[in-house]
Protein backbone atom coordinates (compact mmCIF):
# COMPACT_ATOMS: atom_id res chain seq x y z
CA UNK A 1 0.00 0.00 0.00
CA UNK A 2 1.26 3.48 -0.87
CA UNK A 3 2.44 5.42 2.16
CA UNK A 4 2.56 9.23 2.03
CA UNK A 5 5.96 10.48 3.10
CA UNK A 6 5.90 13.06 5.88
CA UNK A 7 7.71 15.53 3.63
CA UNK A 8 4.97 15.16 1.02
CA UNK A 9 2.14 15.96 3.38
CA UNK A 10 1.02 19.59 2.89
CA UNK A 11 1.59 21.96 5.79
CA UNK A 12 -2.16 22.68 5.92
CA UNK A 13 -2.81 19.02 6.64
CA UNK A 14 -0.13 18.91 9.32
CA UNK A 15 -1.52 22.05 10.97
CA UNK A 16 -4.82 20.33 11.72
CA UNK A 17 -3.23 16.94 12.39
CA UNK A 18 -4.99 15.14 9.56
CA UNK A 19 -1.88 13.33 8.29
CA UNK A 20 -3.36 9.86 8.81
CA UNK A 21 -6.59 10.85 7.08
CA UNK A 22 -4.70 12.42 4.18
CA UNK A 23 -2.50 9.35 3.75
CA UNK A 24 -5.64 7.19 3.55
CA UNK A 25 -6.98 9.08 0.54
CA UNK A 26 -6.52 7.77 -2.97
CA UNK A 27 -3.83 9.35 -5.15
CA UNK A 28 -6.57 10.97 -7.23
CA UNK A 29 -8.35 12.45 -4.21
CA UNK A 30 -5.08 13.82 -2.82
CA UNK A 31 -4.46 15.55 -6.15
CA UNK A 32 -7.99 17.05 -6.06
CA UNK A 33 -7.54 18.15 -2.46
CA UNK A 34 -4.27 19.95 -3.19
CA UNK A 35 -6.12 22.16 -5.70
CA UNK A 36 -8.09 23.74 -2.87
CA UNK A 37 -5.51 23.98 -0.08
CA UNK A 38 -4.76 27.61 -0.95
CA UNK A 39 -8.35 28.40 0.13
CA UNK A 40 -7.84 26.97 3.60
CA UNK A 41 -7.52 29.19 6.65
CA UNK A 42 -6.13 26.69 9.11
CA UNK A 43 -7.92 26.93 12.44
CA UNK A 44 -9.49 23.56 13.22
CA UNK A 45 -10.39 20.27 11.61
CA UNK A 46 -13.96 21.36 10.90
CA UNK A 47 -12.74 24.75 9.64
CA UNK A 48 -10.40 22.93 7.26
CA UNK A 49 -13.17 20.77 5.85
CA UNK A 50 -15.61 23.68 5.52
CA UNK A 51 -13.03 25.73 3.59
CA UNK A 52 -12.33 22.80 1.25
CA UNK A 53 -16.04 22.12 0.73
CA UNK A 54 -16.80 25.74 -0.10
CA UNK A 55 -13.85 25.93 -2.50
CA UNK A 56 -14.99 22.76 -4.27
CA UNK A 57 -18.54 24.15 -4.56
CA UNK A 58 -17.22 27.41 -6.00
CA UNK A 59 -15.28 25.31 -8.51
CA UNK A 60 -18.49 23.37 -9.31
CA UNK A 61 -16.71 20.19 -8.29
CA UNK A 62 -19.85 18.87 -6.68
CA UNK A 63 -18.90 15.21 -6.35
CA UNK A 64 -15.73 16.12 -4.45
CA UNK A 65 -17.70 18.52 -2.25
CA UNK A 66 -20.09 15.67 -1.40
CA UNK A 67 -17.14 13.46 -0.49
CA UNK A 68 -15.60 16.13 1.74
CA UNK A 69 -18.90 16.64 3.53
CA UNK A 70 -19.09 12.92 4.20
CA UNK A 71 -15.49 12.93 5.45
CA UNK A 72 -16.30 15.81 7.80
CA UNK A 73 -18.90 13.66 9.56
CA UNK A 74 -16.10 11.33 10.66
CA UNK A 75 -14.41 13.91 12.86
CA UNK A 76 -15.62 15.04 16.26
CA UNK A 77 -18.12 17.81 15.48
CA UNK A 78 -20.92 19.49 17.38
CA UNK A 79 -24.57 19.53 16.33
CA UNK A 80 -24.34 23.10 15.01
CA UNK A 81 -21.24 22.16 13.01
CA UNK A 82 -23.07 19.15 11.58
CA UNK A 83 -25.92 21.48 10.63
CA UNK A 84 -23.55 23.74 8.69
CA UNK A 85 -21.94 20.76 6.92
CA UNK A 86 -25.42 19.58 5.95
CA UNK A 87 -26.19 23.02 4.52
CA UNK A 88 -23.16 22.73 2.21
CA UNK A 89 -24.03 19.11 1.37
CA UNK A 90 -27.45 20.23 0.14
CA UNK A 91 -25.82 22.57 -2.39
CA UNK A 92 -23.40 19.82 -3.43
CA UNK A 93 -26.22 17.36 -4.03
CA UNK A 94 -28.21 19.94 -5.99
CA UNK A 95 -25.20 20.69 -8.16
CA UNK A 96 -24.67 16.98 -8.76
CA UNK A 97 -28.40 16.65 -9.63
CA UNK A 98 -28.86 14.14 -6.81
CA UNK A 99 -32.23 15.53 -5.86
CA UNK A 100 -33.48 12.73 -3.62
CA UNK A 101 -30.25 12.93 -1.63
CA UNK A 102 -30.66 16.71 -1.46
CA UNK A 103 -34.16 16.31 -0.02
CA UNK A 104 -32.85 13.80 2.54
CA UNK A 105 -30.18 16.30 3.62
CA UNK A 106 -32.87 19.00 3.87
CA UNK A 107 -34.96 16.68 6.05
CA UNK A 108 -31.95 16.01 8.27
CA UNK A 109 -31.48 19.71 8.95
CA UNK A 110 -35.21 20.23 9.39
CA UNK A 111 -35.07 17.72 12.25
CA UNK A 112 -31.84 19.18 13.63
CA UNK A 113 -32.96 22.80 13.49
CA UNK A 114 -35.04 22.86 16.72
CA UNK A 115 -31.95 21.65 18.59
CA UNK A 116 -29.57 24.28 17.22
CA UNK A 117 -31.95 27.15 16.38
CA UNK A 118 -30.94 29.47 19.23
CA UNK A 119 -27.24 29.03 18.51
CA UNK A 120 -27.84 29.36 14.77
CA UNK A 121 -29.63 32.67 15.19
CA UNK A 122 -26.95 33.90 17.60
CA UNK A 123 -24.20 33.06 15.09
CA UNK A 124 -26.08 35.15 12.51
CA UNK A 125 -26.28 38.27 14.64
CA UNK A 126 -29.62 37.56 16.26
CA UNK A 127 -31.65 37.07 13.09
CA UNK A 128 -32.28 34.52 10.39
CA UNK A 129 -30.10 34.79 7.30
CA UNK A 130 -31.74 34.93 3.87
CA UNK A 131 -29.86 31.82 2.79
CA UNK A 132 -31.06 28.77 4.67
CA UNK A 133 -30.47 25.85 2.36
CA UNK A 134 -32.65 23.23 3.99
CA UNK A 135 -35.60 25.61 3.75
CA UNK A 136 -34.98 27.25 0.37
CA UNK A 137 -33.54 24.33 -1.55
CA UNK A 138 -36.32 21.94 -0.54
CA UNK A 139 -38.80 24.27 -2.22
CA UNK A 140 -36.48 24.57 -5.23
CA UNK A 141 -36.54 20.79 -5.70
CA UNK A 142 -40.24 20.34 -5.00
CA UNK A 143 -41.21 23.06 -7.47
CA UNK A 144 -38.38 23.21 -9.99
CA UNK A 145 -37.72 19.50 -10.32
CA UNK A 146 -40.82 17.63 -9.17
CA UNK A 147 -43.53 20.27 -9.81
CA UNK A 148 -45.04 19.16 -6.50
CA UNK A 149 -46.74 22.41 -5.53
CA UNK A 150 -49.00 20.87 -2.90
CA UNK A 151 -46.02 19.53 -0.98
CA UNK A 152 -44.28 22.90 -1.35
CA UNK A 153 -47.31 24.66 0.23
CA UNK A 154 -47.21 22.11 3.06
CA UNK A 155 -43.52 22.72 3.67
CA UNK A 156 -44.01 26.49 3.74
CA UNK A 157 -46.62 26.02 6.46
CA UNK A 158 -44.12 23.89 8.38
CA UNK A 159 -41.45 26.58 8.08
CA UNK A 160 -43.91 29.20 9.31
CA UNK A 161 -44.77 27.11 12.37
CA UNK A 162 -41.05 26.74 13.09
CA UNK A 163 -40.53 30.53 12.80
CA UNK A 164 -38.32 30.04 9.77
CA UNK A 165 -40.42 32.47 7.75
CA UNK A 166 -42.72 35.31 8.78
CA UNK A 167 -46.44 35.39 8.06
CA UNK A 168 -45.81 38.05 5.41
CA UNK A 169 -43.12 35.93 3.80
CA UNK A 170 -45.40 32.88 3.92
CA UNK A 171 -48.11 34.71 1.99
CA UNK A 172 -45.63 36.11 -0.54
CA UNK A 173 -44.03 32.74 -1.15
CA UNK A 174 -47.38 31.01 -1.56
CA UNK A 175 -48.54 33.67 -3.99
CA UNK A 176 -45.33 33.25 -5.95
CA UNK A 177 -45.92 29.50 -6.16
CA UNK A 178 -49.50 30.04 -7.35
CA UNK A 179 -48.25 32.38 -10.06
CA UNK A 180 -45.56 29.92 -11.07
CA UNK A 181 -48.06 27.06 -11.17
CA UNK A 182 -50.52 29.07 -13.25
CA UNK A 183 -47.80 30.17 -15.66
CA UNK A 184 -46.59 26.60 -16.07
CA UNK A 185 -50.14 25.44 -16.81
CA UNK A 186 -50.56 28.28 -19.28
CA UNK A 187 -47.27 27.47 -21.00
CA UNK A 188 -48.13 23.79 -21.34
CA UNK A 189 -51.42 24.64 -23.04
CA UNK A 190 -49.93 27.01 -25.57
CA UNK A 191 -46.59 25.33 -26.18
CA UNK A 192 -46.39 23.47 -29.46
CA UNK A 193 -43.74 22.15 -31.77
CA UNK A 194 -43.82 22.48 -35.56
CA UNK A 195 -44.90 19.33 -37.39
CA UNK A 196 -41.44 18.92 -38.89
CA UNK A 197 -39.91 18.91 -35.42
CA UNK A 198 -42.34 16.24 -34.25
CA UNK A 199 -41.10 13.94 -36.96
CA UNK A 200 -37.51 14.11 -35.68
Amino acid sequence: MFQEKTSEIPVEIKAVRLEKWFSGLSDQDRIKLRRYLSNVVVSSEIGFFMDIIKAALADENYSFAVMMCQEAYNIDITEIQMFFVNEELIDAYIGAERYEDAKAACDANLKLYPVISKEFIKVNGGKLPEKINFRNRMIDVLVGVEFNYDKAYEMLDTYFRMNLISEEDLLLRKQSLRTHRLQRSFDSIYTYRPVNDLKN
